[in-house]
């Protein structure tokens, strides 16, 4: 499977999240995430994880959905898939706020929203600060989420998309009956649903305008189903029961499309639970709120059971049974504790995690700093510093053959004389010391586009860069008279030191080997000289 192939497969996946068929698009994201794990393509890996993960959230398999969103932001965030990225994040705070992990939701939500504002894709903007929102929301900040729900949906407005701002507008419903639930527990005066209702007549002329397209896909059995259970639960509240029970129909209609236990599950149960309160069936709606726990539990919905508590708690209350009350404040205690634990463990392996990645990229700096410094050393002569014959000829395989005059490419090879002289006279020691000095001063004498090296032995030679025939033969003047002319009674008494050049430039057509071959030749003439 290709990149392109894996771009449609989850293209494919997304299509079918739209229509409902989560389970379509989990087998289709798990095809990639197997190839992509098979070839260490980490970047389609991260984005079938993002997809995995999605899935995941839209069946309330909350944990397994953080994870996966952990693993892909962090391979997305390697992989330079700002886009992607921003997607998973949304995820991860949409699940971690879900979980309980508030701050974790908060922190993923204000990276996306960071990461949004530099990117050109347009959706992506209003995505992020719509699950802002929803962080905001789960963490009862809802001055903060009813601004990040509104400011998406002020994106959403500017962008002039096909799409509207469903998905905001109907998180600031949610915010509204939640806030209503919250209100109802610390005052137990009945509030207005005025401002709930006003919610609903915004998604209701959205819908109208751009049908069920929200923000994420795969999110329309959600939406239509919270529709449902908002306008219920309104008209619960203001003793419309009629309406109630013809919301609470088509509700259970869209809830069951996903054929198992999910939020929407709980929600239903919270929708249920005001109906039965409205008609002061007290016991029955105390029984179908803890209903509503149990399916928020079950589809590890944390912060939807923490209200639920609530909601039983106020209706206790409202019975008239201080304890059964207090009981269910203690549950929500326990639930808060359990949730603060989980979320501190949850922290702990994401920054292992971090730190694994760390040691990781710091691994490989390690491995690349070592092969340079393996193949620096490789291409350089262990006793003068110089470059070494490989690095001559990996210098020669990347010059073309000479090309006459206009080429201006000159060779010398240069020989110490008498060397095996000093060797056996003035031990191998002060022969080492001689080549270190010759190197030396060899390197010191040419121009910065030169190139010297040693070849073997007492040989080098030196590579002049764009130079004329006499502008050669006068460096390498200079070189021998350097050399002549150094204080060599400073290594031993008696020593003195020459070297024998052998110039050459290169005539047209001729390759290097040719070259070098003449510029040996021309030395053992000048060696000769020399001696004589």
């Amino acid at each position: 499977m290709t990149e392109t192939s894996d771009d449609l497969v989850l293209l494919r996946a997304q299509e079918a999240l739209e229509q409902g068929d989560v389970e379509q698009a989990t087998f289709l994201a798990r095809q990639v995430l197997k190839l992509a794990q098979e070839r260490r393509d980490r970047l389609y890996e991260g984005r079938a994880l993002a997809c995995l993960a999605h899935c995941d959230l839209q069946l309330s398999r909350l944990r397994r959905a953080h994870h996966n969103a952990q693993r892909a932001a962090h391979l997305l965030r390697e992989s330079q898939d700002r886009g992607a990225e921003v997607m998973s994040l949304a995820t991860l705070s949409s699940a971690a706020a879900c979980l309980g992990h508030v701050d974790e939701a908060v922190e993923s939500a204000l990276l996306a929203v960071s990461l949004s504002e530099g990117l050109a894709l347009e959706h992506l903007q209003p995505l992020a600060h719509n699950y802002l929102g929803v962080a905001f929301f789960w963490c009862q900040d809802f001055a903060r989420a009813e601004a990040a729900f509104e400011h998406s949906a002020d994106l959403v407005y500017a962008c002039d998309g096909a799409a509207g701002p469903l998905q905001p507008l109907l998180n600031l419903a949610f915010l509204e009956a939640s806030r209503f639930a919250a209100l109802r527990f610390d005052t137990t005066l009945a509030p207005s649903v005025e401002k709930l209702r006003s919610r609903l007549l915004d998604c209701d002329d959205i819908s109208g305008r751009h049908g069920d397209d929200t923000l994420m896909p795969g999110m329309t059995v959600a939406a239509r189903t919270l529709v449902h259970v908002f306008n219920g639960l309104a008209a619960a509240w203001q003793g419309d029961m009629d309406t109630a029970s013809a919301e609470l129909m088509w509700c259970d209609g869209w809830e069951a499309r996903y054929g198992r236990t999910t939020w929407l599950t709980a929600m239903r149960r919270w929708f249920e639970a005001e109906v039965a309160w409205a008609c002061q069936d007290f016991t029955l709606a105390a029984a179908l709120g803890r209903e509503m726990i149990a399916a928020a539990a079950q589809a590890e919905h944390e912060a939807l059971a923490g209200l639920g508590h609530i909601i039983v708690a106020t209706m206790e209350r409202c019975r008239g049974d201080s304890r059964a009350e207090a009981d269910e404040l203690r549950r929500l205690m326990q639930r808060e504790q359990a949730i603060r634990v989980e979320a501190l463990a949850s922290r702990e392996r994401a920054a292992e995690r971090q730190l694994q990645a760390r040691a990781s990229a710091e691994h490989i700096v390690r491995l690349e700093s070592r092969s340079r410094m393996l193949e620096r050393l490789s291409l350089e002569d262990s006793l003068t510093g110089i470059p070494n014959r490989r690095a001559l000829d990996r210098r020669l395989s990347s010059r073309k053959p000479g090309a006459g005059a206009a080429d201006q490419t000159c060779v010398a090879l240069i020989d110490v004389d008498r060397f095996k002289h000093i060797n056996d006279n003035f031990s191998h020691h002060v022969g080492d010391r001689v080549l270190k000095v010759v190197a030396d001063v060899l390197s010191g004498s040419v121009r910065a586009g030169d190139f010297v090296a040693r070849l073997a032995g007492d040989e080098f030679v030196v590579l002049f860069g764009q130079a004329t025939l006499a502008d050669a033969q006068q460096i390498c003047t200079r070189m021998k008279a350097a050399v002549q002319g150094y204080g060599w009674d400073g290594i031993a008494p008696g020593l003195a030191v020459s070297i024998s050049v052998g110039l050459e430039q290169a005539r047209a057509g001729e390759s290097m080997q040719v070259l070098l071959q003449r510029s040996d030749n021309q030395m053992y003439v000048d060696k000769r000289r020399t001696r004589a």
